[in-house]
């Protein structure tokens, strides 16, 4: 209760200054403009400075476009006006003589013209004009250059500098992955080593997506299969202003934008449909309503399929492993006098069957060695195989099963994978956001926006094992976790003089459902009376209350945004396996951690300085302290009575400082149009309980109490030395290690150690054109993208450690061209335009594997550890697609 009061106090007396500092203005205009910004491919653009002065009198308001590109200026009075737009990237953008009317709001739609540096397909993270935090725009046309059309919603994020992604699916959008974004991860991780596994907050239009708690899949790229009804993302790096901060943003935020409602009367659609390598079919419409007696709506929804690339072994069928994805989105929007208000609902569901890891190199039987019976086994192609079998006479060997083979990639094939008969994962994840969002003007300079959502996750989990034998107890799983959360985030507002003063917050509460079942139905146990389970139930109370001033200085050309937050977080924790399963043995409950509650309440400062010394030249920095609250393994999730000490358990605590500079501008006029922009980044965790999982689950999950430093270099840049091509590129280089890491029950500590998994570089370089005929009627765009991820450090599951052992780094060479057809369709087309797009991914057809481990024995159940399971990347793909309207 003390916490909450404190936060209570906090806001009363903020929200007292604003309003006394407003009251004055109060009452003076009754009309409002409303408007939405977007580029000429229909992208909307966020973070534009909007300023808009009254023709007779001189006032001027401003206001700043939202990630959803609008902006709202309220309270106004009669008169004409004139709009100035700026953005960086962009032509400045001026409409003068625009009337107003009292009691009425004007609505419509703005349209910037990109520079010819920002027409490019790389994107440059630079510092926001409104937070000076590094960001991020990535559009639609990006997203097709980097991810090509069938790309997932992770593999989208690679056009931002710094971010690259792994997964077992290739960039396929069914399949799921993890995003890294300058070392911090998110989303979902196959294997062990992350210091957080849920350090990026993804949103939907505005609204988390994140499970509060959840310390792996808290966050699924599945969540998002069809990205054509993305229309931009905006990506934050570290965690960002206050004003734009969530609680899992301690190493970024990526908010997807959806397409949105249009405020112009004429209705529209647009259809697309995406064929490709491995059955690969995608299918997507948008319609809009248009604005008709004050309401526009917009309707999306798109259905994605494909078969796995992994292709079986010699001698046994190949399983398909099939996967798809749907999802819908609709969203209605009312602009009215004083503001807008909107309703939007989000729906998708993803079903797939995800491949194996594969070793290697092959697990043979070694019977050389009598003081160690027990490394006799041999992963094989039709299973687990050698303990309880006699070697060969005068051999060390022991005769394989028919139809079978060592199972690994230099046996068995690179891309191979085992029957379904054998081992089968199926994985079902469903996501629900039903939200509202209000934007008020409470007078002409004191505004209010309120975002009220609920959102329903699920997943299920159901694999099916008959690798390890007939005799085995967990044959099958069932892992079946579900989540419900409502929230509010509300800011208000204030524009002053020289600043704006904002003060705003979210509370967010969560329950969050946990079971695990593992069974053999034909040993006698089933679901409900499982062989092994564990089960728990969690509620989270999240709150975060800010107040930040941004503060204009030497004719703007200084901005300094000083603020200060409160973080509240509650955990309630219940062990409710034997609820859950109350027909099942106590004695196979392999969760035995009793149930606990914890609060901490955490003060994070922050600053944020940008100066623009020339019209060409910009330096700026920021920092901020930020916690984030331990996932629920730390609690006592999926382990036994062994683990951390919750009365001493610790908010992780982040310290991210930054500080670089963007050029616009080149030194010579014969390199043509060019930006640059470099950045050194550092940030130091402290307090952070790495859990870690392995593929038993009647193992426990371990722990290491850990710190860590992610600090680095990003630079990017953009070049277009004539009409006719343009070349870009970012590149990272980074040095992450661990400050600290002490495994449970271990004396050692890998202090210095490099952290797992991540790159020591990452590079992105690419050259694009268009190409337009003599007549105009034909323009192709095509690319050429070569990323390259380099070695990364590996993890043990051994001894739960980092490692100096290494695994290659691999670049792959992307092509993608689109071409779009004017003047040579019938005439009812005309006014639709008609796209083609081609895309090869992988044209190189690099062999190269994503993610690699050292196992301790326990995914295939051998009895022996230390070599290493891989999962390889996605051959060369091909696709086409077709779309007809606006995109």
């Amino acid at each position: 209760m003390k916490a909450v009061g404190s936060l209570l106090k906090i806001g009363v007396c903020a929200l007292m200054f604003l309003l006394v500092a407003s009251v004055e203005m109060l009452g003076q205009g009754t009309a409002s403009l409303h408007a939405s910004v977007a580029n000429p491919s229909g992208t909307r653009v966020g973070g534009a400075l909007v300023v808009l002065t009254n023709e007779a009198s001189g006032a001027v308001l401003k206001s700043v476009t939202g990630p959803d590109g609008t902006f709202d200026l309220m309270g106004l009075e009669a008169g004409s006006y004139d709009l100035a737009i700026t953005m960086h990237g962009f032509e400045d953008y001026q409409q003068k003589g625009i009337t107003i009317k009292d009691g009425q709001t004007t609505s419509f739609q703005v349209m910037v013209v990109t520079k010819s540096v920002a027409e490019s397909v790389t994107v440059t993270a630079q510092a926001s004009p409104e937070t000076s935090v590094t960001q991020a725009t990535i559009s639609r046309k990006e997203i097709e250059g980097v991810a090509g059309p069938f790309g997932s919603a992770a593999q989208a994020l690679t056009a931002a500098p710094g971010v690259f992604v792994y997964g077992y699916g290739g960039v396929a959008a069914t399949a799921r992955s993890e995003v890294v974004v300058r070392g911090m991860k998110a989303g979902w991780s196959s294997v062990n080593g992350d210091v957080l596994r849920n350090a990026v907050t993804f949103l939907f239009d505005g609204i988390p997506m994140n499970n509060l708690t959840s310390n792996n899949g808290q966050w699924s790229t599945t969540q998002i299969p069809i990205m054509d009804m993305i229309s931009n993302i905006n990506v934050d790096y570290g965690p960002g202003a206050p004003s734009n901060r969530w609680y899992d943003s301690i190493g970024g935020t990526a908010n997807y934008i959806p397409s949105q409602p249009t405020l112009t009367p004429d209705a529209s659609i647009a259809l697309g449909t995406d064929y490709g390598s491995y059955n690969t079919t995608i299918t997507h419409f948008i319609a809009n309503s248009g604005l008709h007696k004050g309401w526009s709506a917009l309707l999306a929804a798109g259905y994605a399929a494909n078969d796995t690339f992994r292709v079986g072994t010699t001698g046994i069928p190949t399983f398909n492993a099939p996967s798809s994805g749907y999802s819908a989105f609709f969203k209605v929007e009312h602009p009215f006098q004083n503001g807008t208000f909107s309703i939007g609902y989000y729906h998708s569901r993803n079903t797939e069957f995800r491949p194996n890891f594969i070793p290697l190199v092959a697990i043979t039987p070694d019977f050389s060695n009598s003081q160690s019976p027990g490394n006799n086994d041999a992963v094989t192609t039709t299973g687990l195989y050698g303990t309880d079998q006699v070697p060969l006479p005068n051999t060390n060997q022991t005769p394989l099963p028919a139809n079978a083979q060592y199972y690994s990639q230099a046996t068995s094939g690179f891309y191979s994978s085992l029957a379904h008969d054998v081992w089968y994962k199926h994985i079902k994840t469903q996501s629900d956001i039903l939200y509202s969002k209000l934007n008020l003007a409470l007078s002409p300079r004191l505004t209010m926006t309120s975002d009220t959502w609920f959102r329903h996750g699920y997943r299920l989990h159901d694999r099916v094992v008959n690798f390890y034998g007939p005799g085995s107890g967990n044959q099958e799983e069932w892992y079946n976790p579900t989540s419900n959360m409502i929230g509010n985030n509300t800011h208000l507002a204030l524009e002053l003089p020289h600043d704006q003063v904002t003060l705003g917050g979210y509370w967010i509460h969560q329950g969050y459902q946990n079971p695990v079942a593992q069974y053999n139905l034909a040993l006698g146990t089933t679901r409900t009376s499982p062989n092994s389970f564990n089960a728990d139930h969690l509620y989270n109370d999240f709150g975060f209350l800010f107040l930040q001033d941004r503060i204009e200085l030497l004719k703007k050309r200084l901005i300094i945004t000083p603020a200060a937050a409160e973080q509240l977080f509650r955990t309630a924790y219940f062990n409710t396996g034997l609820v859950k399963f109350p027909n099942a043995n106590p004695a196979n409950d392999g969760q035995q951690a009793p149930s606990t509650t914890k609060n901490f309440l955490k003060f994070s400062p922050s600053v944020g300085v940008q100066y623009q010394a020339m019209d060409w030249f910009t330096v700026h920095g920021n920092y901020a302290i930020t916690y984030e609250n331990p996932t629920d393994g730390a609690f006592g999730a999926n382990r036994a009575t062994i683990g951390v000490d919750v009365s001493k358990l610790e908010a992780t605590k982040a310290a991210n400082g930054e500080g670089g500079f963007t050029v616009t501008k080149c030194p010579l006029a014969i390199l043509g149009a060019c930006s640059l922009d470099a950045t050194y980044f550092h940030n130091e965790l402290s307090n952070v309980s790495v859990v870690t999982q392995t593929a038993q689950q009647t193992t426990p999950a371990s722990y290491a109490l850990a710190g860590a430093i992610y600090n680095g270099v990003s630079i990017n840049f953009d070049n277009t030395p004539s009409k006719y091509f343009q070349i870009h590129g970012n590149a990272i280089i980074q040095h992450d290690y661990f400050t600290t890491y002490l495994p449970s029950g271990s004396t050692v500590n890998y202090r210095g150690y490099p952290i797992s998994n991540n790159p020591k570089y990452t590079t992105n370089l690419g050259i694009t054109s268009d190409i337009q005929s003599a007549n105009h009627k034909i323009d192709l765009t095509p690319g050429l993208w070569w990323q390259y991820v380099s070695y990364r450090y590996l993890f043990t599951n051994v001894t739960n450690a980092p490692t100096l052992q290494t695994t290659p780094g691999y670049g792959v060479v992307n092509f993608n061209m689109d071409a779009s057809l004017n003047g040579l369709l019938p005439e009812w087309f005309e006014k639709k335009p008609l796209k083609i797009s081609f895309g090869v991914e992988n044209l190189l057809n690099r062999e190269y594997n994503p993610l690699a481990y050292i196992t301790s024995g326990g995914y295939f159940g051998t009895s022996f550890g230390g070599y290493t399971l891989v999962d390889p990347g996605a051959p060369r793909e091909y696709i086409i697609s077709l779309n007809f309207g606006n995109k």
